[in-house]
């Protein structure tokens, strides 16, 4: 089957929700390309097609090493519908998700090598106001030379429009497994959904299985929302790899590998990196082997160790123990480093049998009735700790221990550290029964704002636009060609509208220049044909206006507007000779039939009309040409008519007298 008379359709290489893939050859260039089709079921639907061609159009934007590049697109007829497709570049090789099936998990390093490419497509692909939204390992793949390339660049957009991910037959599935909690929630994405999606991705790629999994999309989705992930470094030290993991991590590098990860995945987009080119900083430092800047923030949040309190086991005196870290990410922060492990080791291990014994201690008289009428026994009351200042894990941890029930309310706070804790309802010192409710204010850094759209309207509209919503714009304001948005009117933004971000964040955009503007060129004597060719090869288009000439016909004399700046689109004029001139050549004392024959020679067909004779006294001028309608030398029409006069002897012009 050949596709837009130009693309001869071979196997199916690569089927998804919406759209199958075929190799194919592209016959006028001799090259394999990949085209992928959208499916028939989905053509009947007008907004699918018009989204498939506009993300088609987006991503032919895209020009970057790491991104599978887009050829062509348009629509093909089938039984009466036009069906649209997308012709792009076939690569070779594996996907991330076959090469973690097949091979096995990678380690942390070679994870990080792999992906570092990976966040410079992602990056270029926000730049261009684009977001991915469908990052996953299927769209991941390693040629046969090493090269990294990412598939599906706004693709995904359409589906996301379509319907929710969510409500999708399975093969859309595995796209639940690494949605970001906004996209989850139906919220908008930006290039944050992304980064949160690549950190997924990273787990898997260390761990060989997604951070959550689920019998349903809507579980996934769930625990996208709501669950913290295990942390990777603990699965990495279960592993059984002995070609990848031949000796355990160190607490440096289990930090390292876990702040990497669990920072890209971190639920509020204002904690996640804030970009794709920082995480890939983050990665090159992971695969050097250097500390990580997430493990530096991380670690620093906690610069103290936890306070760990052991009192007399009483029958009054609960005992308040710091929780116990639950990976070796909270471990190491809270470790001294300099300390000896095996001091370390027995130091835990005396500390935890006191625990032990002071937690059942407490068990036994919170839970054994005292020797009292049972008619008069209370319950015994909990009193509401000070937990201001703690971290919220801390915060809720403690409390649950203490068998309260805990909420956790986010409240914006400019002057307190995002996830330290402000305070609780009921407030510090209250006795309550065990199993009351218990809210702990958790600061949530800066206040968020919604980010308005501004596209359509001028940098100093949204200025004040944004201003409104306690953002800003950035002073770098990039500039671009565009054919459909009008000159000085803003193109995009990054981050969409619709997307969050902290009061006093800067919005970038992208402002038009009009249509791409062009310099005629210089065309005088070149072929109509070829004038008109190169016109179109610059964006332009062209008319023919004919004039009379002597030059060859077809050959132009003139163009209007040469060597000045156009936009595209523009129509130039060429004016083209119609070859219709001939010079008038000289006919007199020729008889009437010579004088025809010279015409003739010179390319003229019109009609040789004769007029009034001439007399003569010459006997020998009898019969020849006395004079012509157009004079020697001057131009003539190929049809004109053309007058001429004879001699005619006459007795009379031989009298002196006369």
């Amino acid at each position: 089957m050949l596709i837009g008379n130009r693309y001869q359709l071979g196997s199916t290489i690569g089927t998804g929700g919406m759209s199958d893939v075929y190799a194919a050859t592209d016959t006028v260039l001799g090259r394999d390309v990949a085209l992928k089709m959208l499916k028939t079921d989905m053509a009947r639907d007008e907004s699918f097609r018009e989204r498939f061609r506009r993300e088609a159009q987006n991503s032919a934007r895209l020009n970057h090493p790491n991104i599978v590049s887009v050829y062509d697109t348009g629509d093909v007829d089938i039984d009466g519908l036009a069906v649209p497709y997308i012709v792009m570049e076939r690569v070779h090789g594996r996907n991330l998700r076959d090469i973690v099936r097949e091979d096995g998990p990678l380690s942390p390093q070679q994870a990080a090598e792999l992906l570092i490419p990976v966040t410079r497509a992602l990056q270029a692909s926000h730049d261009a106001g684009i977001i991915h939204r469908d990052v996953k390992p299927a769209n991941i793949m390693v040629t046969n030379t090493g090269a990294v390339k990412v598939m599906d660049f706004g693709i995904a957009r359409a589906l996301d429009d379509a319907t929710s991910a969510m409500t999708q037959t399975s093969a859309v599935i595995g796209t639940a497994q690494y949605l970001s909690p906004e996209q989850a929630r139906g919220k908008p994405a930006d290039g944050r959904s992304d980064v949160y999606a690549l950190g997924c991705v990273m787990y898997e790629a260390v761990t060989g299985r997604p951070p959550f999994e689920g019998e349903t999309p809507f579980a996934v989705a769930y625990q996208h929302v709501q669950e913290e992930p295990e942390a990777p470094s603990t699965l990495i030290d279960a592993l059984d790899n002995a070609d990848v993991f031949a000796d355990a991590m160190t607490d440096t590098e289990a930090v390292n590998v876990d702040s990497v990860i669990l920072t890209a995945m971190a639920k509020h987009p204002a904690d996640r990196y804030q970009s794709a080119a920082e995480m890939g900083a983050d990665l090159e430092r992971l695969g050097r082997g250097a500390v990580t800047t997430a493990a530096r923030s991380y670690l620093a949040t906690y610069d103290e160790d936890p306070t760990v309190v052991v009192e007399p086991a009483t029958p009054v005196a609960p005992v308040a123990v710091a929780a116990p870290a639950a990976n070796r990410y909270t471990q190491h922060r809270r470790a001294n480093e300099k300390q000896s492990n095996n001091w370390m080791k027995w130091v835990a291990a005396l500390l935890g049998l006191v625990l032990l014994a002071s937690a059942g201690v407490l068990a036994y008289n919170y839970f054994t009735p005292a020797d009292t009428d049972e008619s008069t026994t209370t319950p015994t009351m909990l009193t509401v700790p000070d937990v201001t200042g703690k971290v919220r894990e801390e915060a809720v941890a403690e409390l649950e221990r203490l068998g309260f029930q805990v909420a956790v309310n986010d409240v914006p706070s400019p002057d307190r550290p995002r996830g330290e804790v402000l305070g609780t309802n009921p407030v510090a010192g209250s006795q309550l029964q065990p199993g009351t409710m218990v809210t702990v204010s958790v600061s949530s850094g800066r206040e968020i704002t919604d980010v308005p759209d501004v596209t359509g309207i001028r940098p100093q509209e949204a200025a004040e636009v944004l201003a409104g919503a306690d953002l800003e714009l950035d002073p770098e304001i990039r500039r671009e060609n565009s054919d459909e948005v009008p000159e000085g009117m803003i193109i995009s933004q990054n981050p969409a509208a619709g997307s969050q971000l902290s009061k006093g964040s800067q919005v970038s955009v992208v402002v038009s220049e009009g249509r791409e503007k062009v310099q005629i060129p210089s065309l005088v004597g070149m072929n109509a044909n070829q004038a008109a060719a190169t016109l179109n090869s610059l964006g332009l288009n062209s008319t023919v206006t004919p004039v009379d000439s002597r030059r060859p016909t077809d050959e132009v004399l003139a163009v209007a507007g040469e060597n000045t700046e156009v936009e595209t689109g523009t129509t130039v004029e060429l004016r083209v000779s119609n070859g219709m001139l001939v010079e008038m050549p000289d006919l007199t004392r020729m008889t009437p039939a010579e004088a025809e024959r010279v015409l003739r020679g010179t390319g003229w067909n019109g009609k040789f009309v004769t007029g009034p004779a001439v007399p003569t006294g010459a006997l020998v001028d009898q019969g020849l040409v006395a004079g012509q309608a157009v004079p020697p030398g001057e131009d003539i029409r190929k049809d004109q008519e053309i007058g001429y006069n004879i001699w005619r002897f006459d007795v009379a012009e031989l009298n002196p007298l006369r």
